[in-house]
């Protein structure tokens, strides 16, 4: 299992600071730049209370059935009042995510990566799919995917099975405390400085599969292959119906297709068919978006 609900990640060096707003039915953030002594005053282009600003922010913005535009109304207003910022911030806007909102029909999956991201001059961004974006390119490390988008991470939702938000880890990447919405809650706080700088943090929180036996596969012959879905983090049983794709370097598959029980447990027929003793068959589970959660080798005899 994963850790759910809202996480801080602090101390990132942001230079932008977040209200936050996560519910059962969707999660978004508001965007704001800090403003050093006077600067909001000359840089506005008007003004608003927070009290005024928090009444507005505590609808979301659902547009067009929430398809995920971007809400910029009021963006450049110099809120002078805002909490946790002793000179006040410019608002840049706000973005939401609707899992039950208009989307495509692969946009939300089983292993699935949700950002809302920031460009360069801090507007926030629409939602995406990371691993649905980058499934042909296999862009699926941090760093890399935020240097071919030219954009800063702001809210990740991690979402291993695909449900309502209050089964996925979400996180917000703040340099200070956010400013919470709507009765949203923290779950947890991390430094920023704690986690690798390797990318792979997400990969902790989804999971994989594995072979729970080994499998004689005689040449010719057919075998079928038991495997079944673990957390990647401890190794623990991942106990969810989920469908898979299969794919094979050599061999036969019947099936190209899976789908597991509700313990996360399932096999697949493989043939051998013009192999000999010796020979191997590779085959590589996958997701509908993500490649390679689980390889399994298969030897010939």
């Amino acid at each position: 299992m994963i850790e759910t609900g809202l996480h801080v990640i602090y101390n990132t060096g942001s230079r932008l600071h977040y209200a936050v707003d996560v519910q059962e039915s969707y999660a978004g953030i508001a965007v704001f730049a800090p403003c050093d002594a006077g600067e909001g005053v000359r840089d506005g282009v008007g003004v608003m209370s927070w009290a005024t600003l928090a009444a507005d922010l505590a609808t979301p913005y659902d547009y067009a059935d929430g398809a995920g535009f971007v809400d910029l109304r009021g963006n450049g207003i110099f809120v002078p009042d805002l909490p946790g910022c002793p000179h006040g911030g410019i608002y840049k806007g706000r973005s939401y995510v609707f899992p039950d909102g208009m989307r495509g029909h692969d946009e939300i999956t089983d292993h699935a990566l949700i950002d809302i991201m920031t460009d360069n001059a801090g507007f926030p961004q629409p939602w995406r799919n990371r691993f649905a974006q980058s499934a042909r390119e296999k862009v699926d490390l941090s760093f890399r995917h935020r240097a071919r988008t030219q954009a800063a991470n702001a809210l990740v939702i991690f979402m291993p099975i695909k449900g309502p938000l209050s089964s996925a880890r979400i996180e917000i990447l703040c340099n200070q405390e956010p400013i919470l919405l709507n009765g949203t809650t923290v779950a947890g706080r991390i430094d920023d400085a704690t986690i690798p700088n390797d990318g792979q943090w997400f990969k902790q929180f989804y999971f994989h599969a594995v072979a729970t036996e080994t499998v004689i596969l005689p040449a010719g012959g057919r075998s079928h292959v038991p495997i079944a879905l673990r957390w990647n983090r401890d190794g623990s049983p991942c106990a969810h119906e989920l469908a898979l794709k299969l794919e094979s370097d050599a061999g036969y598959l019947p099936k190209r297709r899976l789908v597991t029980d509700i313990n996360g447990a399932g096999s697949f027929p493989v043939e051998a068919l013009g192999l000999s003793p010796g020979d191997q068959i590779a085959v590589k589970i996958n997701t509908e978006h993500y490649t390679a959660i689980g390889k399994i080798i298969l030897e010939v005899v």
